[in-house]
């Protein structure tokens, strides 16, 4: 993903560039031609472990939308993953012996599948609520993201509970779009568009469902090596990109580099060290996140200033105007009406 440094960019896994390949070239499209675009080889989909950088999977998803000319292809990439196509994590998913525990380690392991997108839960009464963030503004590929990502945890939670679990709603962050009729055939249950969050909402008396599947022996084998995975994946980044990783969880209050660094297994001097080695700060960091998130919220939900200061870390919202000030020169509400003339162009 970009941040302000190409150096900082968190590598993306290939784990499903041959799904997304396949699905494309059904419908007509090049596969060589599109990783050609992205200025990979033509066998950049046997390759697995390799990564790719964002403006790469970026460009693919693009040219793949637009070679197929169906713009609800993250809908039906989502539905093609099976839960073998998931690795690691489909297999520890699947050995769990309920959907809690399946769930527990899906939020857990998803930076070592999908690291655009972080998972969360968060318990209610009588619901669940999975949380779907974004780990930086997905810009023109946002919505194919999310909608595979959907898709997809449905398939798996649908799969791992024998089909008994039941989805009472999906919400996006996302005004409806064109082709929204076509979202109950992939998630049928009610729909709501333009909400403060992407989120999956279930009922919490089915996280007690056991999966027909449950093997506590090959589910601890599993886990090991997601575990595994996952510290290969953060050895690969760079220090600022797990950084922003960290961040994209945070909702309403920034921790501090003391805490960050615990949860890094490493001393608040040595990330201090680290960052300055790729030529940052922490607080640069937060600061750049802060306001590359306050755009996207400016410019694609309908929160108020006031919600998006407190989701952004900010006490008191006057703070987060003066310092949105001194980046771009307009205060948060002339953004947005900026961004919403744009669009009208």
């Amino acid at each position: 993903m970009t941040i302000s440094n190409h150096s900082h960019e968190v590598h993306l896994p290939r784990h499903y560039l041959r799904n997304l390949l396949d699905l494309m070239q059904s419908r007509g499209g090049e596969p060589v031609a599109v990783l050609a675009e992205a200025g990979l080889a033509a066998d950049a989909a046997q390759q697995p472990d390799a990564s790719l950088s964002w403006s790469q999977f970026q460009t693919i998803i693009m040219s793949c939308c637009q070679q197929s000319k169906e713009p609800a292809l993250g809908l039906y990439l989502g539905s093609q993953l099976t839960i073998t196509t998931h690795g690691l994590l489909g297999l520890a998913a699947m050995s769990s012996r309920n959907l809690q525990e399946a769930l527990e380690l899906i939020c857990q392991y998803t930076a070592v599948r999908s690291p655009l997108i972080t998972l969360s839960m968060q318990l209610h009464k009588r619901q669940l609520h999975l949380n779907l963030s974004e780990v930086q503004p997905l810009g023109a590929v946002r919505q194919f993201v999310v909608e595979a990502f959907a898709v997809a945890l449905h398939a798996m939670l649908d799969f791992v509970s024998g089909h008994q679990y039941r989805l009472l709603q999906v919400q996006f962050g996302y005004p409806q779009p064109a082709y929204s009729a076509l979202y109950q055939a992939f998630l049928p249950c009610p729909l709501a568009f333009d909400q403060p969050m992407h989120r999956l909402v279930i009922d919490r008396e089915d996280l007690a469902i056991a999966s027909p599947w449950a093997d506590p022996q090959l589910k601890t084998q599993m886990t090991s090596q997601c575990e595994q995975e996952l510290q290969r994946w953060q050895q690969q980044q760079s220090t600022a990109g797990l950084v922003q990783q960290m961040l994209s969880r945070t909702k309403g209050r920034i921790p501090g580099i003391e805490q960050v660094a615990h949860e890094f297994a490493m001393s608040g001097r040595t990330l201090r060290r680290r960052l300055a080695d790729e030529q940052t700060s922490y607080q640069q960091l937060v600061d750049d996140w802060r306001q590359r998130m306050a755009c996207h919220y400016l410019a694609s939900t309908r929160l108020a200033v006031q919600q998006i200061a407190y989701l952004l870390g900010y006490a008191d919202p006057a703070n987060f105007g003066r310092a949105f000030r001194r980046y771009h020169g307009l205060t948060p509400r002339q953004y947005r009406q900026r961004q919403g003339r744009l669009k009208e162009k």
